[in-house]
């Protein structure tokens, strides 16, 4: 589903160049789900937005279904840190608002919307503003905007970051409901141990300034129903911590 290969990519201010990012590998297959984690620096978001085709690479390419990534594409759903709702617009509009661009008729975004608010247990706060929702129904308004559109690749930027420990919880369980239910293919950033080994069935460590990919780690119990609580669960913990530490000791 998603190649990168052998990607650089650096910023331009001026005169200066920074390397943001420097021959970066990985594969990812349809369905499955990958977590992309590391220290504050080392390129995660810079990697979405390349892989969004929001960003250009000067080096290597990024291929979507075998495909060579040159620009934005219709199948890929991309959700932000800051949720990125219009505060005027509803919560049922702000959900609609890509099907609205799309020049989907109102009757018809309806019938698509209302059910997704609902699975997500905004049910009757379809007429609420922004500004009178928690940073979990927030998300939640965010991540029916992009399940609306109906795409294939979703990529996420610390989505969950700004919640407390149980919203967060209870929406890593609500993504993964839908990524079953769906079979959409997941790539999250993330700088949460615990979140990247619950939702990443692939682990990818990065690290350094440039950043460069310094593990990949496969993780098959990521998503399953009780895997918190495993033994399983807090050795790929550790294991992540570990390669963590290790790119902080060599960075030192």
């Amino acid at each position: 589903m998603v190649q990168v290969e052998g990607v650089s990519y650096s910023y331009r201010n001026g005169l200066k160049v920074v390397k943001a990012l420097v021959d970066i590998d990985f594969k990812l297959k349809k369905g499955d789900t990958c977590a992309i984690i590391g220290p504050s620096g080392c390129g995660k978001t810079t990697l979405l937005y390349l892989m969004a085709g929001l960003l250009k690479p000067e080096k290597g390419r990024v291929l979507i279904e075998g495909k060579v990534l040159s620009g934005p594409r219709d199948g890929t759903a991309v959700i932000l840190q800051d949720y990125g709702l219009l505060p005027w617009k509803t919560v049922l509009a702000n959900a609609a608002l890509g099907l609205e661009i799309r020049g989907v008729a109102w009757r018809q975004r309806e019938e698509i919307v209302r059910p997704l608010l609902a699975k997500l247990g905004l049910q009757g706060m379809e007429d609420r503003y922004p500004s009178q929702l928690s940073g979990g129904q927030k998300q939640r308004v965010a991540i029916a905007r992009a399940l609306a559109l109906r795409q294939d690749l979703l990529l996420m930027d610390e989505p969950f970051s700004a919640l407390d420990a149980l919203t967060r919880e209870e929406l890593q369980d609500t993504l993964v409901k839908i990524q079953a239910e769906q079979q959409l293919t997941i790539i999250m950033v993330t700088h949460n141990i615990e979140e990247a080994v619950y939702l990443g069935k692939q682990i990818v460590v990065m690290g350094g300034m440039p950043g460069r990919v310094r593990a990949i780690l496969p993780n098959p119990g990521a998503g399953r129903l009780g895997y918190r609580s495993r033994q399983e669960f807090h050795h790929y913990c550790s294991r992540v911590r570990g390669a963590l530490g290790q790119i902080d000791y060599e960075a030192g």
